[in-house]
């Protein structure tokens, strides 16, 4: 199954129907999407994501970029989880802006933005990024997306598949596949800072802007297990969802592989 979606517009787009999990089933095709943003979509991309059932989407951004960068999406509902502090997310635009984002910026990405501290400082947003799921109807898909759907969505995705019990090779290959277009966003990246601020970026610090590593949602995820057991630990003591809550949500995104 080819789970990419290739959009005019909108980067690093892909389903993550057919993902197996350890009991043997696998996420139900049509029902879970990640993305990059989705504010300079084409009426062609619109229709592409409304075609393949997407009814929610939820946008993990910060207010700050949902206020500076907004769409609309009539095709359902959208539902707004910053995963990110409006200050932070200012003050790395005004970097891009001044061309002051440098290498080291770039190899410390997750603490400088603050995706290490998600689960924690952002529980109210995971939480409702998971009571969306709960609620979401049988033809509602739902897609998540931040800017470039790789690092705030990643981490999303990494906690909504490990509640559905996907398994974890899974997991991060599914988290290393935004690296398939890293090499043509980062020659966007760069063109685009060399406009704005007149000054190069290095092909290095740009790759890592558009890419991903593996150790950044290994080591998040081994946090997680150190501090509350596994995910699903984390999830009922800072959100609240228990086994009935999960058997839920597998129930609604889960199928038997044919089915």
């Amino acid at each position: 199954m080819d789970r990419v979606l290739r959009l005019e517009h909108v980067r690093n787009a892909r389903e993550l129907g057919g993902l197996p999990t350890a009991d043997g089933r696998q996420v139900a095709a049509g029902r879970l999407f990640r993305s990059g943003s989705l504010h300079e979509m084409s009426d062609g991309d619109r229709r592409a994501l409304e075609s393949r059932g997407v009814r929610i989407v939820v946008d993990l951004r910060s207010r700050y970029e949902q206020q500076r960068q907004s769409y609309e999406w009539p095709a359902g509902r959208k539902v707004a989880a910053p995963l990110a502090e409006d200050e932070v997310v200012a003050d790395i635009f005004r970097r891009f802006e001044a061309g002051r984002m440098s290498e080291l910026d770039v190899a410390d990405w997750w603490n400088l933005t603050g995706v290490f501290d998600i689960p924690v400082q952002h529980h109210l947003s995971m939480g409702t990024i998971f009571a969306t799921l709960l609620e979401a109807g049988p033809g509602e898909g739902v897609l998540f997306h931040c800017t470039g759907g790789k690092d705030r969505t990643g981490v999303t995705v990494a906690f909504v598949l490990s509640a559905l019990g996907v398994i974890h090779d899974a997991i991060v290959e599914d988290f290393l596949l935004t690296n398939a277009e890293a090499a043509e966003g980062a020659a966007e990246i760069m063109a685009a800072v060399k406009r704005a601020t007149g000054h190069p970026m290095s092909p290095e610090t740009a790759y890592w802007l558009a890419g991903v590593k593996s150790e950044w949602i290994e080591t998040l995820l081994q946090q997680t297990a150190d501090r509350y057991g596994s995910v699903a630990g984390y999830l009922s003591e800072q959100l609240g969802i228990g086994a009935a809550e999960l058997i839920g949500l597998q129930d609604r995104f889960l199928v038997q592989p044919g089915s």
